[in-house]
């Protein structure tokens, strides 16, 4: 048997589901965009089983653009994690059938708690339920039919969840201008928060390797490979001044060129016009800096102009 043709008609069956679901959308969407964004609390999902695993994915989403969100299973919500829920909060309880036990007692007993009422919203298949009929706001989910072979188990419905909760994240990303700098706040671990939020005085080398302008090529060599950055600074002994670089590419490209190898120095294979950073502008600036120069190293300066460090393309990653 080829399987992956059964991959194919299960990848065709979610399609058309979420196509059905997709054209069913309408302004409740809207008042769902419109009621998280405005939730001075936090965003709380209660399901249980699969749709509570579901709703762990979208809250997770939520979190990462600032919208304080998690999940609650609600075996253990009716036990005793109740308390867990405030009134500011914006719970939604996600059951395919809107008729599963556990769910629907957590929606009663939070009634109980909170007499005055909280804002609840139904994520359901079934727009005709207990928990449809008994929350401030439906988004109905319901698809003709799971996709697996008995028809039963949760498929297509959570697929629709999930898409469900990325198109909402979406929404409230353009809602709340939204954009990379925002998302490096929330995420200053990642590779986007170093490039954007993290200097390059942060991530430079500043173990200099130097090498005088008369030192033999042999020397310059071992210094760059001792070093392990690519680079080498070049100064003048006389004046100790910073005369320039010599890179291991830089060796490579002018080795056949300059006569007699052997004898060579430092001052033969060096850069005089090197470009440099200041050590206070974002890894995003220097690696634009090198990208656009068609280099791998910077020299990083202070706001003396002193040379304090080098920074390397891997190091603002």
């Amino acid at each position: 048997m080829a399987y992956y043709e059964i991959a194919k008609e299960i990848f065709e069956a979610e399609k058309q589901a979420l196509t059905e679901v997709s054209e069913r959308l309408d302004d409740h969407f809207d008042q769902l965009v419109d009621i998280i964004d405005k939730t001075s609390g936090r965003v709380i999902f209660i399901g249980i089983g699969k749709s509570e695993i579901v709703a762990q994915k979208i809250a997770a989403s939520l979190s990462s653009i600032g919208q304080p969100s998690f999940t609650l299973d609600a075996a253990t919500t009716f036990h005793g994690d109740l308390g867990k829920v405030s009134k500011d909060d914006t719970v939604l309880f996600i059951s395919n059938s809107g008729e599963t036990q556990e769910v629907i007692q957590t929606l009663f007993a939070l009634r109980t708690i909170f007499p005055n009422g909280f804002t609840s919203i139904a994520l359901t298949g079934n727009p005709n339920s207990t928990l449809a009929k008994n929350t401030d706001l439906l988004i109905n989910l319901s698809v003709a039919k799971e996709a697996d072979v008995t028809g039963l188990a949760p498929t297509s419905s959570t697929t629709a969840t999930l898409v469900l909760g990325d198109a909402w994240l979406v929404a409230l990303e353009k809602k709340r201008s939204f954009d990379k700098k925002h998302f490096a706040l929330y995420h200053p671990g990642g590779s986007i928060g170093k490039m954007l939020l993290q200097r390059v005085k942060n991530v430079m080398h500043t173990k200099i390797p130097y090498v005088q302008e008369e030192t033999p090529i042999n020397d310059v060599i071992y210094t760059i490979s001792n070093f392990g950055i690519g680079i080498t600074l070049v100064r003048n002994l006389a004046t100790d001044e910073i005369t320039g670089i010599v890179t291991d590419g830089d060796i490579r490209k002018k080795f056949l060129d300059v006569p007699a190898v052997k004898e060579s120095v430092a001052k033969d294979y060096m850069t005089r016009d090197f470009i440099s950073i200041n050590q206070e502008k974002r890894n995003q600036e220097a690696w634009r800096v090198m990208a656009g120069h068609n280099i791998s190293n910077l020299v990083v300066r202070d706001d003396k102009n002193q040379v304090v460090g080098v920074v390397t393309i891997h190091d603002v990653f």
